[in-house]
């Protein structure tokens, strides 16, 4: 595992040359220059620039541990392609998920994606890492900054821990208006006011969608892409640095290829499929709402259940007074019925970054493949030595995260807890064969042979 961080300097001579463009960086730690110590490794290939170009300017940042005997973090940039899935960006291996290595890794994406404006327009997703959000105030102040929601509700949940009170936290970060947000805020004061002011101690333009500016087309609260990523990416994080980065690059060339394969059979449907099922959600709500048209583009659409609430839809300007056709650049349940009322096409009204044509795009650009370690160039800088290793206290975590009480457990099979085990010598319930009276080997101990 120590030789691996001999041959970083080889790799990305290999890694340059075979995908012109890209841009890989090595850096060794500066207090101990004379040792040649291994510090970071930064990971952007031409491709995935290129092919970024053509997705929205949303970008989630998160980091992750390595799993094996190597210590360390990898930190991701994920973009968002036109189906909504993830497209990684950039990578890299640091020692620490600090401020120092948050800045370096943030200046080098600004380089590789031209962000101009100190951010402005763009839009970054984070889960409130250490470091992260001061990094992200000096290099990119006028960006808009986003906290995953999820996060914000574990730390909520910590002091009001009613399980009723889950739904109207989401019905709050969710609400795609400032009426509805204090609407829902309101619901739940009735239940817990204190709980409602403690939701307030984050600024809600970090994680309700009611605050978001509108032009990012994207309506997520969430960093859920990020942690895609970091699952997709488990088995490789238990291997030291360079076999760790090769499969992560073998993955990203496959995941390139198959959506290559995958949108070719797109034929039916102009539009993505993840949006065309988002889509029929709210065509659905359709039937719960009542249109007023004045014949020209102003139309009233009543909620006939529920509040009754009436929403203002413009099909000219694509405004909706809910907001979510604005933010999200796709037709809600309002302009829906208004669209079918019009006698119009609602494909029309979906933005083009929802198209497979811009899917297309996005994938256009291949990784190119890499030759084997045995033809490598030979790099003439010294051979770096792999970073000290602290052993930590206990057995170390296989499990990709920690999760929250309450959360569905990883898998599908079902708990048995709680389940009365029936023994199958007597018939009865509470105890099993081993423990039964009337089992005759009962007490005795089995030998191994």
């Amino acid at each position: 595992m120590k030789e691996e961080y001999t041959k970083v300097f080889d790799y990305q001579l290999e890694l340059l040359r075979s995908n012109p463009g890209s841009t890989i960086l090595v850096g060794l730690d500066p207090e101990y220059m004379d040792q040649n110590i291994f510090q970071r490794f930064y990971v952007c290939f031409n491709a995935m620039k290129k092919g970024f170009k053509a997705c929205r300017r949303v970008i989630g940042l998160d980091g992750c541990f390595f799993k094996g005997a190597c210590q360390g973090e990898l930190l991701c940039a994920i973009g968002r392609d036109a189906n909504n899935q993830m497209y990684p960006i950039a990578w890299a291996i640091v020692e620490q998920e600090t401020t120092k290595n948050w800045e370096w890794f943030i200046g080098l994406l600004i380089k590789d994606l031209d962000i101009n404006d100190q951010g402005e327009g763009w839009v970054f997703i984070s889960d409130q890492q250490k470091g992260l959000i001061s990094s992200m105030q000096d290099f990119l102040p006028k960006a808009q900054h986003r906290m995953c929601a999820r996060h914000i509700y574990a730390n909520w949940r910590k002091k009001y821990r009613e399980h009723a009170l889950q739904k109207k936290f989401w019905a709050i970060a969710k609400a795609a208006n400032r009426e509805d947000f204090m609407y829902r805020k309101a619901k739940l004061a009735q239940d817990t006011p204190e709980g409602a002011r403690g939701i307030m101690r984050t600024e809600p333009k970090h994680w309700a969608r009611a605050f978001f500016p509108v032009g990012s087309l994207c309506d997520s609260v969430d960093n859920n892409l990020c942690e895609s990523f970091n699952n997709s990416i488990i088995e490789a994080r238990f291997y030291p640095c360079i076999s760790m980065l090769e499969k992560v690059r073998q993955k990203m060339t496959k995941r390139v290829q198959e959506n290559r394969e995958k949108s070719d059979k797109w034929t039916n449907n102009p539009i993505c499929p993840n949006i065309f099922k988002k889509l029929k959600v709210n065509i659905k709500l359709t039937q719960f709402c009542d249109v007023l048209w004045n014949g020209k583009e102003g139309f009233e659409v009543k909620h006939v259940s529920g509040r009754g609430r009436t929403y203002t839809v413009n099909l000219d300007n694509r405004t909706c007074s809910c907001g979510y056709l604005q933010l999200a650049g796709l037709p809600c349940c309002h302009a829906s019925s208004a669209i079918y009322k019009s006698g119009r096409r609602i494909e029309d009204f979906i933005d083009k970054c929802y198209s497979v044509e811009q899917f297309k795009k996005i994938y256009e650009h291949c990784l190119e493949p890499v030759e084997g370690e045995e033809r490598w160039p030979v790099s003439q800088n010294p051979r770096p030595q792999a970073p000290g290793y602290v052993s930590m206290p206990g057995r170390p975590r296989k499990n990709d995260r920690r999760r929250e009480e309450g959360e569905a457990p990883k898998g599908k099979n079902m708990s048995r807890h709680g389940i009365k085990i029936t023994c199958s010598m007597c018939g009865n319930k509470g105890h099993n064969k081993s423990g039964c009276q009337k089992n005759p080997e009962k007490g005795k101990k089995k030998m191994p042979f």
